[in-house]
């Protein structure tokens, strides 16, 4: 197989598990603090704002997340597939230039999105908005591109420092304002944007992450990657980014001009409250990616199925433990105001590990050379949701907005497993775990523990 198709060996190297789960301790660590950050932020925004106040926080924050996600075209992304197997090419130039494209498309997708919204309270900070989707475009940008470093060490930095500053600069704005606005809110994260690309971009100085032989484990020399094959590449795994955001936005973007403010307010505060349980999960794909992207493909099949057995079975326990306690746990910690928001938070709890899932078994196909077929995957599982967007009922709109993402999530895990047989030739991947799993999980816990 040619090394375009992701199937060139280093030499000389063995991925053993416990370099995997090194990577993935990190990352998981990582994403529990930021949980337990993002969880606290949420709260106390939602504490002071208000459903309505915390609606348009959330529009806003919308709007310039997915125009810097729409931005991206896979550059960060075929950078590192490339790299990662060693192909030459003028990486300085793409960094360049690629962080050039993907802030001024954010900025220009960023303002048509104001525009086409019909709440004129974010017309009045659309300068900020258009400045926001710039900074996190090129930050979002720098988070694909320090994946570069399996041991994701500045990745993880990067993530923690977001959710960290977020918190650093709303304490103050809480403590010197008597009345607290989203305005205020959304001015304090474009500082936080701004910071982490500078950041992002003193970290490739430092490491020259353009020369290959200067960077991690891309030290020998493969064949030179044309132009066509770095755009092929970032343009596939960009088209199901796309499709991505699209399913994990169009809901919003529906319910933004169908609802009222406080409607989105409370499904915006449930989406992001249910994406807490995705941890675990979201840290195995970012380590699978990061260690096997244009590398040994053999090995990377048996630890995507190892991690898929692992974790799909216990995070659905934990969804439906969250998803029965809802309607305590939501009054409890947001108020008897937001209590209308249980219903769609525990229905998104699923949506959420099913989804998770979904990803951990693409990462089968992303980092083994092949993200078109994620693409189709993709492609065939977001039709059907957006045919019935419209068909909705008005009425309790944000309860059927979470049904139908939960059914997106579950077709798009069938057919993720049907493509195994059908486009691997492998069998589907089974979801119980192994007796020989259990043993390495309890020899990496011992291991853990001496340590």
């Amino acid at each position: 197989m040619s090394a375009r198709e992701g199937t060139r060996p280093a030499a000389g190297m063995n991925v053993r598990l416990a370099d995997l789960s090194g990577a993935f301790r990190k990352t998981l660590m990582t994403t529990v603090g930021i949980t337990v950050i993002s969880f606290i932020s949420s709260v106390i925004t939602a504490r002071i704002l208000g459903p309505e106040g915390r609606g348009l926080l959330s529009a806003a924050l919308m709007i310039g997340s997915l125009a810097a996600g729409v931005s991206q075209l896979g550059l960060a992304n075929s950078f590192v597939y490339h790299f990662g197997a060693a192909r030459a090419f003028p990486y300085l130039r793409l960094l360049f230039a690629s962080l050039v494209a993907v802030g001024l498309v954010a900025a220009a997708l960023a303002w048509g999105g104001v525009h086409l919204s019909d709440k004129p309270q974010l017309g009045l900070v659309l300068p900020g908005i258009l400045a926001l989707a710039l900074c996190m475009a090129t930050q979002t940008y720098f988070f694909s591109l320090a994946q570069l470093h399996a041991d994701l060490h500045f990745f993880n930095q990067l993530r923690f420092s977001l959710v960290l500053f977020n918190l650093v600069l709303l304490l103050p704005v809480v403590w010197i304002f008597d009345t607290v606005t989203f305005q205020q809110l959304l001015y304090a994260q474009l500082l936080v944007a701004a910071g982490l690309t500078l950041a992002g971009l003193y970290w490739a100085r430092k490491h020259r992450v353009w020369r290959l032989n200067e960077a991690g484990e891309a030290s020998e020399a493969g064949a030179p990657a044309a132009p066509v094959e770095i755009v092929r590449y970032g343009l596939h795994q960009h088209g199901t980014v796309l499709l991505g955001l699209l399913l994990l936005n169009y809901d919003k973007l529906v319910l933004l001009n169908r609802g009222s403010l406080v409607e989105y307010g409370y499904y915006a505060l449930a989406f992001g409250t249910s994406r807490l349980i995705g941890a675990v999960q979201d840290a195995v794909a970012v380590a699978l990616y990061a260690r096997f992207a244009g590398k040994d493909i053999e090995q990377l099949g048996e630890k995507v199925r190892t991690a898929f057995r692992l974790t799909f079975l216990p995070m659905l326990l934990l969804a439906a433990i969250g998803a029965a306690l809802s309607p305590w746990l939501i009054v409890g910690v947001y108020g008897h105001k937001y209590a209308a928001m249980a219903l769609p938070f525990a229905i998104l709890l699923f949506e959420c590990v099913i989804g998770g899932a979904s990803w951990t078994l693409a990462q089968r196909f992303n980092a083994g050379g092949r993200p078109g077929l994620v693409l189709v995957r993709q492609f065939i599982s977001v039709v059907p949701v957006f045919a019935a967007m419209p068909f909705l009922p008005e009425k309790n709109v944000y309860v059927y907005l979470a049904l139908l993402m939960l059914a997106g999530a579950s077709l798009r895990l069938a057919v993720t497993m049907i493509m195994y047989p059908g486009s691997l030739k492998e069998p589907v991947p089974s979801v119980i775990p192994t007796r020989q799993d259990l043993r390495m999980v309890r020899a990496l816990l011992t291991r853990s523990g001496k340590k």
